[in-house]
């Protein structure tokens, strides 16, 4: 029987399960952000400033806290999805396209869903078809962006050699071409708008999908890939990443990111109407800004830890994933009647794309700076939305 021993040192017996919580990484994070969010109210009712028990500070307050929930949430998920990707002998490529994304974009799966089954006929089909166009969109401009941003810092802070991911190309190629393939059925049945091709096309992804799920199982392991050698578990209760454990912990994680999405996502939509900010806005941008951030924020902590595989992986992976399941109950179970401001969320994406992929199969790498073209395309577009809920509401 295989012995799992610590490879964290020993902590003396009268430290207690709090002490040995204090060490893990996550929770330092959770400590100082949760002081602040507990102490910022009293603080400021103190010096005599707004009531921020109430109102929106008490929104602004738990936004925050929803925030420090989904994070958590993604480094205990991301830990173990290490875990298992290593006890299956999974290419990094394959962890992050298969289990870190399916795993990170449930949550936004779920809002179009709860949208169309729990809300009003015209408000909850809108709110649906925003999130659902939203993730993709989202992942392939400000998750890009902000990738891209990460590996210049670190390679201008000299924590890298070259400004370059150290990824699979033939698993980045793969990704992204049949993204492409996929957004470009979706665009062109949503301009057709017959009826009948939605069922067809929904079936068409949802047999794509497991096609992608297949053949990216087979992609082979790189030299160098190693796995995390830590297991938060391990460190917490001194249990070794047995597979119960490791089933446990990835439960728990996605648990908290899908607790913590809820949380965020009620808030969110209580700023707006505090706000008066539109619908449209709320669907198409601020919605997927909060559903998106566990894969941006595992992106970029796999990234900084030199994981770029997984990094990659986990949005590419993402990607396709919500190019094609949500995307095929969009299809089915709404009208589907996109306007130009939709279709045009559609061709970003594309763009976007398909801009990295020439860039990859043209210099034969993948550079950073080119993911920072999709922060430009992402304001290109907020300028549209935020410009025609203006007009629409003057």
């Amino acid at each position: 029987m295989k012995v799992f021993r610590s490879k964290t040192p020993c902590l003396p017996a009268r430290q207690g399960l709090y002490k040995r919580w204090q060490k893990t990484l996550p929770a330092r994070g959770i400590l100082i952000a949760g002081g602040f969010l507990y102490g910022a109210p009293m603080a400021i009712g103190a010096t005599g400033g707004p009531d921020v028990t109430s109102g929106l500070g008490a929104t602004l307050v738990w936004l925050g806290l929803a925030l420090i929930v989904i994070l958590a949430g993604c480094e205990g998920f991301a830990n173990a999805v290490e875990h298992v990707g290593e006890r299956w002998g999974l290419s990094h490529a394959a962890a992050g396209s298969l289990l870190a994304a399916v795993g990170t974009a449930l949550p936004e799966t779920m809002i179009p869903v709860l949208a169309l089954v729990i809300g009003s006929e015209a408000h909850g089909e809108a709110i649906g078809i925003g999130a659902i166009l939203g993730a993709p969109f989202m992942l392939t401009t400000l998750a890009f962006f902000l990738l891209g941003l990460t590996l210049v810092l670190l390679w201008r802070r000299g924590r890298r050699e070259h400004p370059n991911f150290e990824v699979s190309l033939a698993a980045v190629r793969y990704d992204l071409t049949f993204f492409l393939g996929v957004m470009a059925l979706v665009t062109a049945v949503s301009l057709l708008r017959l009826p009948l091709l939605h069922y067809l096309a929904g079936a068409v992804l949802l047999g794509a999908y497991a096609v992608y799920v297949k053949r990216t199982l087979a992609h082979a392991v790189m030299d160098g890939e190693e796995y995390t050698e830590h297991f938060y578990l391990e460190r917490l209760f001194r249990v070794g990443p047995r597979g119960w454990a490791i089933a446990f912990q990835l439960l728990a994680g996605f648990g908290l990111i899908v607790l913590g999405a809820h949380l965020f996502i009620e808030r969110i939509i209580e700023l707006s109407v505090m706000l008066g900010i539109p619908v449209l806005v709320l669907s198409l941008i601020i919605t997927p800004i909060a559903t998106e951030l566990p894969e941006k924020y595992n992106a970029i902590t796999w990234t900084i830890r030199r994981k770029d595989s997984l990094a990659f992986g986990n949005i590419s992976g993402a990607m396709v994933f919500q190019a094609t399941i949500p995307m095929t109950i969009g299809l089915w179970f709404t009208r589907w009647d996109l306007g130009t401001t939709e279709v045009l969320n559609l061709l970003f994406a594309f763009a976007s794309t398909a801009l990295v992929l020439a860039t990859v199969a043209r210099k034969g790498r993948l550079p950073a700076t080119i993911l920072l073209a999709g922060g430009l395309l992402y304001l290109a577009y907020l300028v549209r939305v935020f410009f025609l809920s203006n007009a629409q509401g003057g």
